[in-house]
């Protein structure tokens, strides 16, 4: 029983639940939806003036919004009909409409959308009457206003319709509201009129304000008398300004103090240097004392403007005053450090001790932020004596506040301390090493600077410095393998916090350790760290960001060893990754290496293997290689790149006749117009015309020739050196060896003529595609088992005819045909490169050679091959096709596994092999 009731309950609330139940009660009523509503036939301006007679708040406040807009539209009618019943509605409005009316009106004059006397006679006569409304937001909202609208007035408006206006608010009987008000428009309007209108108007008011009994009026008139003191000019400031500002330097009132040294600074530039010398030099001097004695906040606040002040005074200080002031920025720069380490430990802390130490943190901040104005002031060949001590105590401040200030004004300090950068390096290093963010995310986004900075102090740069990468200089050495740790160090806490942009900003700087430590440095410490990233990090942005680093320092390493593996490392990591992400930042990767290196280079290492990736099984890896399709194609160059341009045909043929993914179906489709607009370029015709790109093309080029070449040269030089030293000491050695000493120098003379035999010649280019792949593979054939000499100059548009190379295909190929390659003698001993090819030869990142690589490429492609051994005039005619026509033949009778023409084109290249 009490289990079929507890079910008919059940029921019952179900039923409940699936009945529709009326809105019993509506949000708003039949009578205030009738006064919401309005009749849509009315007119803009009809119904801006129904909306302002009788219509809701919020009615009113999208009709003041609209005002410029109306009256662009229709100036006369709006004027005649709107305007008259804004100006009547504003005397009732409320907070939101008068706010709303204040932007509307300076936005009508900005605009310029009436006359200026129309303006003056309606608009401003209306901000003018606002001022005197009690709530003090909507007071000062029009204040505001007003003070924008004098910029905009000519001088004759302002004299007639506003200088009374100010004038009068200014008398002593006025509220303290209406003489602030006075002080502000006294100061904007002094700008627009000649000196002896100033003189005889305004200053006798700008000097009873100034000593008035309200010392809010008094400070706000003294923050006005920089720009009244440039109306004026200097001997009336001399005169009539210079007394009321000592006067108001002397204040009770630290409101009117910090006021008054505000005024002093902004004044420096218009005083000459006998009264920077008689007045404002002891002035400031008598007002720094005061502010150490007081216990108020004057003192962080001279410490927030003391480095202005010594720069603008410089040149009016002595030596005694020089070093008097210096004194004193040492004070502020240990302020509440130096009393802690004197004094025994501190009590309970109280509200008052509280806000001590706050006020002496801010002295040292703004002490902090001022320290590239006092390494002018003193002179980088007195920062040692001067200002060392306290650039240590600032960097190691228990604040972190503090130390945050200093880390983000440290790039400044090193530029301008030049030689004597190197004074400050450990200072960097414990910055780097701080266990705060906030320190960190001052240090970092200049890293570039600060380590320039401090390698051309140190003598230039050490990745630039020929005589770096062998030196027996054990001092300098360690003192920069301690800044690579302390960059590491800073690089794992970034990595580690969950500040990720942080981490990338980090990312994006390491790209400066090229041009400040050695090749080995960053290959041996930086470069497994990015590769870490490049493959863990949690965000795609820092991914990409170590990507690029890592092409950047490829593009500058300076050991051609080190260029091939990484290049190898990146397509293993990337390309034949296991993850589709990875595979999908290879395409980035590769972005980035055509914006680095030259044509040749990308066309050398990276085309296939991105080609290679329109076989992915993922289909977001497939659609984001359709994106770089037609970039692909701007590399290539015919003749020589007949090959890579029949690869890219056959890539786009598969994904057009194969591709079953809707988004990549679509995409190869789009990249198949945008190939067709993309003419190929051709070395005949880029030889008599150059265009810009291929001009940059041509110097980075270049540049990587020169770095082969400086390679080459700096161990040609070193093994002199060497055979120097090996020398001299055989020939001390030989003296009593008799014989056996002259056997031995005959052997190094025997072992000399074989390095300089002519059978291993060098080359002096950087890896660049061999001639030989531009032939047929029958003409390849008798080309490698001819005699190979060596040419002159050739033009940097063709392919070298000769001097064989170290590629990719050399160090990574196991054929022994590679391996004997005279090129491979440049890089490391042979026994080494044997070892090498013998580890690496089954790898799958292998590259191999480039014939390997375009059969496999062929085979792995459904659509047949081209043969190699056409003419050249039918090979550029069919490369230089139209790829629109792709997708047609790929609907039509363009089968992917048949087809008589494609299966007579590989017999008949390999008849031809």
């Amino acid at each position: 029983m009490d289990l079929s009731g507890g079910l008919e309950q059940v029921e019952d609330d179900l039923q409940e639940l699936s009945l529709e139940r009326t809105i019993t009660k509506s949000l708003k009523t039949q009578e205030e939806i009738d006064r919401l509503t309005v009749d849509e036939k009315l007119g803009d301006l009809e119904r801006a003036v129904y909306l302002l007679s009788s219509g809701q708040e919020v009615q009113r406040i999208s009709v003041v919004n609209s005002l410029p807009q109306l009256i662009q539209d229709n100036a006369p009618e709006a004027m005649r009909r709107v305007v008259p019943k804004v100006r009547e509605m504003l005397h009732v409005a409320g907070p939101d409409v008068q706010l709303a009316a204040t932007i509307s009106f300076l936005s009508i004059l900005e605009r310029e959308i009436i006359p200026i006397s129309t303006y003056s006679s309606t608009f401003l006569q209306t901000i003018i009457m606002s001022l005197e409304v009690k709530d003090p937001v909507v007071s000062n909202a029009w204040l505001e206003t007003l003070l924008s609208v004098c910029g905009c007035l000519p001088k004759d408006v302002i004299k007639r319709e506003i200088l009374g206006i100010a004038v009068a608010k200014g008398q002593l009987s006025q509220s303290v509201q209406s003489r602030l008000a006075s002080c502000k428009i006294l100061g904007r309007v002094a700008t627009k009129f000649e000196p002896y209108i100033i003189k005889k108007e305004i200053l006798p008011l700008v000097t009873a304000l100034c000593q008035d009994i309200d010392y809010e009026v008094r400070g706000c008139m003294c923050r006005q008398l920089d720009s009244v003191a440039r109306a004026l000019g200097l001997e009336n400031t001399k005169s009539a300004i210079l007394p009321e500002l000592v006067e108001l330097a002397n204040d009770e009132e630290c409101f009117v103090r910090h006021a008054a040294l505000d005024a002093v600074v902004n004044l420096l530039n218009l005083l000459d240097d006998d009264t920077c010398t008689q007045t404002i030099v002891p002035l400031v001097c008598k007002f720094c004392e005061r502010s150490m004695e007081a216990d108020d906040t004057t003192l962080p606040h001279v410490a927030e403007q003391f480095g202005r002040l010594c720069h603008g005074l410089s040149v009016n200080v002595d030596e005694q005053q020089q070093a008097w002031l210096l004194e004193f920025y040492t004070q502020l720069c240990i302020q509440g450090r130096m009393r802690d380490a004197q004094s025994p430990p501190p009590p309970p802390r109280t509200p008052s001790s509280i806000c001590d130490e706050d006020r002496c943190a801010e002295c040292r901040r703004n002490a902090a932020y001022n320290f590239p104005a006092m390494v002018l002031f003193a002179g980088p060949k007195n920062f040692k004596v001067e200002l060392y001590n306290c650039f240590v105590s600032l960097c190691e401040d228990p604040h972190y506040i503090v130390r945050r200030t200093i880390a983000c004004g440290f790039h400044e300090v090193a530029k301008l301390l030049g030689s004597h950068v190197q004074l400050i390096q450990q200072e960097l290093v414990t910055l780097l090493n701080d266990n705060y963010i906030q320190v960190l995310e001052g240090i970092v986004p200049h890293l570039p600077e600060t380590l320039e900075s401090l390698v051309k102090g140190v003598g230039g740069g050490l990745s630039e410095a020929r005589t770096m990468l062998y030196s027996t200089n054990r001092h300098q050495i360690s003192n920069h393998a301690d800044l690579v740790q302390s960059l590491l160090t800073c690089e794992y806490l970034v990595a580690a916090c969950s500040q990720w942009r942080l981490h990338l900003t980090m990312m994006q700087r390491l790209a400066c350790v090229v041009r400040v430590f050695t090749s080995d440095q960053i290959y041996s410490k930086f470069v497994p760290v990015l590769f870490q990233r490049l493959t863990l990090a949690r965000v795609l942005p820092v991914k990409q960001a170590a990507g690029r680093t890592l092409c950047v320092i490829i593009r500058h390493n300076r050991r051609q060893e080190h260029r091939q593996e990484l290049i190898c490392r990146l397509i293993e990591a990337l390309c034949h990754s296991n993850k589709y992400q990875l595979r999908m930042l290879f395409v980035d990767v590769c972005c980035d290496v055509m914006e680095l290196f030259s044509r040749r280079f990308f066309k050398e290492y990276f085309f296939e293997f991105v080609l290679n990736l329109a076989h992915d099984p993922v289909a977001n890896v497939r659609l984001k290689l359709c994106s770089l399709l037609p970039r692909l194609k701007t590399q290539i160059k015919l003749p020589g790149d007949r090959q890579l341009l029949q690869q890219l045909e056959h890539c786009v043929r598969r994904l057009l006749s194969h591709e079953r993914d809707r988004d990549v179906a679509a995409a190869i489709r789009k990249s198949v117009f945008e190939l067709d607009k993309i003419q190929v370029a051709m070395e005949t015709l880029t030889q008599r015309m150059f265009m810009e790109e291929d001009l940059m093309d041509q110097k980075k080029e270049e540049e990587e020739k020169m770095l082969l070449e400086l390679e080459e040269r700096e161990k040609k030089e070193h093994e002199q050196t060497k055979g120097k030293n090996t020398e001299k000491g055989k020939g001390k050695g030989s003296k009593g060896q008799g014989r056996r000493g002259g056997d031995k120098s005959k052997e190094a003379k025997a072992a000399a003529a074989k390095e300089a035999s002519p059978t291993m010649p060098r080359s002096n280019s950087l890896s660049h595609v061999s001639s030989s792949n531009n032939l047929s593979p029958g003409q390849r054939g008798a080309h490698n088992r001819g005699h190979r000499t060596s040419v002159g100059k050739t033009n940097s548009s063709e392919l070298p005819s000769a001097s064989p190379k170290l590629s990719k295909h050399s160090l990574h190929s196991g054929s022994s045909e590679n391996m004997t390659s005279p090129g491979l003698t440049r890089i490391v001993s042979p026994h080494r490169i044997v070892s090498s090819v013998q580890d690496k030869k089954n790898r799958k990142y292998s590259l191999g050679s480039k014939e390997d690589r375009i059969k496999r490429t062929s085979s792995n492609s459904p659509v047949a091959g081209v043969s190699t051994s056409h003419s050249k005039k039918s090979s550029l005619k069919k490369s230089s096709h139209s790829l629109t026509n792709l997708a047609a033949s790929s609907s039509g009778h363009g089968s992917p596994k048949g087809g008589s023409t494609p299966t007579h084109t590989r017999k008949k290249g390999s008849q031809a092999r």
